[in-house]
């Protein structure tokens, strides 16, 4: 049986993405340039990505000469989003206080951080 097609974004897409944001287009030689010597991913492995990131929805294609560009279709604050519903969906039944308590519980927050946290809260 296939495995389900996922809407989120695996660490090499996201990693695509952020390039492809940070520049606001892109060939797909041009994200294998930005990526040089971090991932050693091949040209092929990609493309590939980037059609599924079309497929997927968070791309959009124009051809320019002989070149595909590769656009964002999805803000980097919407996929944002979209990953921590997902994650609120997933581990913390839909609540973001489970999920902000979570932090809470487990992470070294500083003072300020928490005085920032209460003046956020309290402004809504």
């Amino acid at each position: 049986m296939p495995r389900k097609k996922s809407s989120s974004l695996t660490d090499a897409e996201h990693r695509i993405m952020e390039i492809l944001w940070a520049q606001g287009s892109g060939t797909v030689a041009d994200v294998v340039e930005a990526l040089s010597g971090k991932d050693g991913t091949a040209y092929n492995t990609i493309l590939t990505l980037m059609r599924i990131l079309r497929d997927k929805g968070y791309l959009t294609c124009r051809k320019e000469g002989r070149a595909h560009v590769y656009l964002p279709k999805v803000q980097r604050e919407d996929a944002a989003r979209s990953a921590v519903r997902q994650l609120l969906g997933k581990f913390f039944s839909d609540s973001p206080g489970e999920l902000v308590l979570t932090f809470l519980r487990e992470e070294d927050i500083s003072p300020s951080e928490l005085d920032e946290l209460k003046r956020r809260i309290q402004k809504g």
